[in-house]
């Protein structure tokens, strides 16, 4: 039948294969079923492969074992399933092009623009691994300044990783002006400590910035960007970085000025 041959195309640009299709048809014309014996006595395909395009058909819902006897599933239950099916494989696949497109253009735009311009990306950003390798670095960075810091925080919570490093710049007469805002009795008390060791403190306009940093002298950035800010879902950042760069700095810097401008002070 015409009609018949139209729905096996379909199946068949579904994924099913030329055996299940037959399978199939000849337990739709079969209101109550047939055994499992009667199938495989039956079928107009081999034994072997009869079994195993049962076991695909009732894996993928379009038939159904009932007291030991198979009956074609209703369509638009299995329809409905291998539409799932095929739209969750989709994604997938979707994702991996995507997963796969980020990580070359990752290895082919760097150097189509070092070729082109001169410019390294580790000239102007050096990825850290992890906000462990960023408190590290912030250390060093510290440990580097001669004049000022600028440190861009929210609750400067990891104030006791960089602490005594702070102590020895201060000695060194460093000055601190820092961007930080006290939510709770804990944050209080930490923009107390740091004001008792001289440095400045002031709360932004913002409840919250996107931006988290510490600048030394003007020549060493240490910095990552959250990616979102939503209540009840866990925050995520960009990896942090670390740079030297006289443009990323700036940009920064003046960022910083002006919040300072717009901030109160502690």
């Amino acid at each position: 039948m015409m009609s018949d041959d139209n729905a096996k195309r379909l199946m068949k640009e579904l994924g099913f294969s030329e055996d299940e299709c037959s399978v199939y048809f000849e337990l739709l014309n079969k209101p109550t079923g047939d055994s499992i014996e009667g199938v495989l006595s039956q079928s107009k395909i081999g034994s072997h492969e009869t079994q195993e395009a049962v076991k695909s058909l009732v894996e993928k819902g379009l038939l159904r074992i009932t007291s030991n006897r198979l009956e074609a599933a209703e369509p638009k239950i299995f329809v409905s399933k291998i539409q799932e099916m095929n739209r969750q494989e989709l994604t997938r696949k979707l994702e991996t092009l995507s997963e796969n497109a980020s990580q070359l253009l990752s290895i082919l735009e760097p150097r189509f623009w070092e070729t082109r311009l001169g410019i390294k990306p580790e000239d102007i950003l050096e990825p850290l691994r992890d906000l462990g390798q960023m408190e590290v670095k912030t250390v060093a960075v510290i440990g580097d300044a001669t004049r000022e810091v600028l440190v861009s925080a929210e609750t400067f919570g990891w104030f006791s990783k960089v602490q005594e490093e702070i102590y020895r710049a201060r000695e060194r007469g460093v000055k601190f002006r820092v961007l930080m805002t006290p939510k709770d009795p804990d944050t209080q008390r930490r923009a107390g400590e740091l004001k008792k060791l001289g440095l400045e403190v002031r709360q932004p306009k913002e409840d919250w910035y996107p931006v988290r940093g510490t600048l030394a002298d003007n020549k060493e950035l240490v910095f990552l960007i959250w990616a979102n800010h939503e209540k009840g879902k866990p925050a995520k950042y960009f990896r942090p970085h670390f740079s030297t760069n006289a443009g990323m700095i700036r940009v920064f810097a003046d960022a910083f000025e002006r919040r300072w401008m717009d901030s109160r002070q502690l």
